[in-house]
């Protein structure tokens, strides 16, 4: 072969081979459309024109004929005001090149409800969209609702006084709600998950004031679909004075192995967590979930049970959790929930009484009786007084000192509430808090 065949030769194999590297680089997208600064974005203006081009300098003036204009891989940008319409999204995008509709910030951009129908915003048959950015008050129903929309992001948000639900899904899988707070839902919750809605990511939120529950998944099985909520994940909340109207903090009805870690729950006025079926019948109850790290406080004589596990919710997972009962106290069970359980490392506590555990609100029992039946064997009784740094301010950061600190197992959980690596000491910190 001669010299300048092997030369041409050598030049395709170098040339060949830089294409290929340049293909596989670029179909890398690592799923984050909005990192291409080339990303097509348009604008909404409270003083714009529908009639407008859509650009930063001609914007349009409402986020629907926004939302009909644009296409997946594009972004909305809603300038600060106050809109007053209700938004409805039906738009499909894919991983990769999903449709982002964002404010300047949710003390800046405000969709006031009051004149919508009945959601504000509405997700139906959407997929693959991120909203975030926005305060979204005086909803007539849901401040969001989505409905059979899958691949939902929202963050960033502040819902208030929405008028039966801050946020609700139906039949909406791997919805993300994050970093948020949601408030003053009137009728009922704050986070309502339901209807058979799978792989949900509860986490970084402030929810209050609910009248009923702060957070709920419900699978709704008289409601259609496989009737249970899968391998969703509920952590790092902070969920307090919810439930004036009755329902937990966190409630968990036909729920299936998920996570609930990390949560500050405080100064509710019904339940902490509870795990049950929602009437539908011991089949349905909540099973194999796992509630770790979690710290839950009541008033004294306050609300009912820290922690309750009832109606054929069995094979749950109850470790390093700071349970100080109000009303009641710790820990309610009854038997149908017993088979598999698995209860340690927790910190009890119920003012003026020895009594923390109870048989379906009818046997109260010590800790010391109940650890005879080998459960809760590594747990002990401690005031809150000896484990926060303050509680009147309700600072439930542990002081140093607290009889929390070290005392826990390893269950998986490598962070805390805010993110701090776990452990920190030779021991897992009891509750949400890992001091450094």
């Amino acid at each position: 072969m001669s010299k300048k065949l092997l030369l041409i030769l050598f030049l395709f194999i170098l040339i060949f081979s830089s294409c290929k590297n340049s293909t596989s680089n670029n179909s890398d997208t690592n799923n984050e459309n909005e990192n291409n600064q080339n990303i097509v974005t348009y604008y909404v203006s409270t003083s714009g024109s529908d009639g407008n081009t859509g650009s930063e300098n001609s914007p349009w003036k409402t986020i629907q004929h926004a939302v009909d204009e644009i296409n997946e891989g594009e972004r909305i940008i809603i300038k600060a005001g106050i809109y007053k319409e209700g938004v409805y999204i039906d738009k499909e995008a894919n991983e990769g090149k999903e449709i982002i509709i964002e404010g300047e910030g949710y003390d800046k951009t405000i969709i006031d409800g009051s004149s919508a129908d009945r959601d504000t915003v509405f997700f139906e048959n959407a997929k693959y969209i991120k909203f975030r950015k926005i305060k979204i008050k005086n909803a007539k129903r849901a401040g969001i609702r989505l409905s059979y929309s899958d691949h939902i992001e929202l963050s960033e948000l502040r819902i208030e006084n929405s008028g039966k639900w801050g946020i609700f899904t139906d039949f909406s899988d791997y919805t993300t709600i994050s970093d948020s707070i949601i408030s003053g839902s009137k009728l009922e919750h704050g986070i309502y998950i339901s209807n058979s809605s799978d792989y949900a990511k509860i986490k970084n939120n402030k929810v209050f004031n609910n009248y009923a529950c702060g957070i709920q998944i419900n699978a709704d099985p008289s409601m259609g679909g496989d009737g249970i909520s899968s391998e969703c994940t509920i952590e790092n909340n902070i969920v307090y004075s919810n439930g004036k109207g009755g329902g937990a903090a966190i409630n968990l009805a036909s729920v299936r192995d998920s996570v609930v870690k990390n949560n500050l729950i405080y100064n509710n006025y019904a339940g902490g967590i509870a795990l049950w079926d929602d009437a539908q019948g011991n089949e349905w109850g909540s099973k194999n979930n796992k509630i770790l790290h979690n710290t839950i406080y009541f008033q004294d004589y306050d609300g009912r049970w820290a922690i309750s596990i009832k109606n054929g919710s069995e094979k749950n997972s109850i470790y390093n959790n700071i349970l100080l009962g109000g009303g009641s106290g710790g820990f309610e069970y009854n038997e149908s929930s017993l088979e598999g359980l698995k209860i340690d490392y927790n910190i009890y506590y119920r003012k003026d009484s020895n009594y923390m555990i109870n048989n379906d609100d009818e046997n109260e029992i010590t800790l010391k009786e109940w650890q005879s039946r080998g459960y809760d064997t590594h747990s002990f009784f401690k005031k809150p007084s000896e484990l926060f740094v303050n509680l009147s301010g309700f600072d439930f950061h542990l002081k140093s000192g607290s009889s929390a600190i070290d005392k826990g197992v390893d269950a998986g959980v490598k962070y805390d509430f805010e993110g701090d690596e776990r452990p920190q000491g030779s021991g897992y910190d009891i509750g949400c808090d890992e001091r450094k």
